[in-house]
């Protein structure tokens, strides 16, 4: 059983163990069922991540955050609606379909008042008419989906949960975020009354437009120091991108290096060592520097930061000592009143 079926298996197993109908049957019996809900699931749970930015007031992911390639789907919270109306369908009886006819005593699966039971004898899969099979587990299906729409959801939102990244985990490391190897910007030591840490990837757009709202927020706010930390999700060349950031940082040219480098419309290493030309940095050192172990290590560093502290997508800023965090592209006017409110919470 793979294990994308049984994270449907777990909380359906669990569904149908609470009910008044038992089902005992084998991985032959489950795995049809399975299949019959599982692209309905998956649909059902496609749209959590915009539901849930949408509550907090933050654009839709879709429009908002660029994710790591090839990462699992997180599941989506059901609408209220939607929500109401599968809590009214939990709370219905579940009664499989009863024969009109008494069913012929043969192995495999045998109907029980309203419960399916396995006969003994071989796996159902070798002793019952598969059409049979079908028609029973599809009307079963049809009859409790609701409720098992629920169950479903129910579990992936516990596990999506699970999975988000967690405020008291950032306060708990702020030294990491805002203080080891820190590349700053705004307000330095005793002036920098609010701290906000950046995670972004040079080939995200969202990054690219959060950009110039960092530097309004910046110049707005001259108590706020801003941390930048490296999230090099997206390509191989975003890795080395933010090797180059690092290595111009070396130079004393971060701040003009990393604005340019989200403009240049492909980054390899040759439009890199052009743009450190152009901004008169010493390409050689540049070129050594980006490549340098050290250097490496440094990005490696964000980025397992980032990773344990379940990031999954780009940007992503966190406010020390803020209620929440802000993934994606986040409304700058939510952004401002945080700081506001550390600001003056500080004064």
């Amino acid at each position: 059983m793979t294990v994308k079926k049984i994270l449907f298996a777990a909380p359906i197993a669990l569904a149908l163990s609470g009910f008044g109908p038992a089902i005992a049957a084998d991985d032959a019996v489950l795995m049809t069922l399975l299949n019959r809900i599982q692209a309905l699931s998956e649909e059902n749970t496609r749209l959590t991540i915009d539901n849930q930015r949408l509550s907090m007031g933050v654009a839709p992911r879709d429009n908002a955050v660029q994710a790591r390639p090839a990462s699992p789907t997180i599941p989506k919270l059901l609408t209220p609606e939607q929500a109401t109306a599968q809590k009214a369908a939990a709370n219905q009886t579940i009664n499989l379909p009863v024969p009109t006819q008494q069913q012929p005593s043969t192995p495999g699966i045998a109907l029980q008042g309203n419960a399916v039971q396995l006969a003994s004898g071989p796996s159902p899969s070798a002793d019952m008419d598969p059409k049979q099979f079908d028609a029973l587990m599809r009307e079963w299906v049809k009859t409790n989906a609701g409720y098992i729409f629920a169950s479903v959801n129910t579990h992936l939102a516990e596990q999506q949960q699970a999975n988000q990244p967690k405020v008291a985990d950032f306060a708990a490391r702020a030294s990491e975020l805002f203080e080891k190897d820190a590349v700053t910007a705004g307000a330095e030591g005793a002036n920098a009354k609010v701290r906000m840490v950046v995670f972004a990837d040079y080939n995200c757009r969202y990054c690219k437009e959060m950009q110039p709202v960092v530097d309004r927020l910046i110049s707005k706010n001259p108590e706020l120091q801003v941390v930048y930390r490296d999230l090099p999700i997206l390509s191989p060349t975003s890795r080395l991108a933010a090797q180059a950031g690092r290595a111009a940082e070396r130079q004393g040219k971060y701040a003009e290096f990393h604005k340019e480098l989200y403009r240049l419309t492909q980054i390899d290493e040759k439009s890199i060592l052009d743009l450190g030309a152009k901004l008169n940095l010493d390409v050689e050192k540049l070129k050594a520097d980006m490549t340098s172990p050290e250097i490496a290590s440094l990005v490696t560093n964000d980025l397992n930061l980032g990773e344990s502290l379940k990031i999954q997508g780009t940007p992503f800023f966190y406010i020390e000592g803020a209620e929440r965090t802000y993934p994606g592209a986040a409304p700058e006017g939510a952004l401002q009143d945080a700081i506001t409110k550390l600001r003056n919470k500080k004064a």
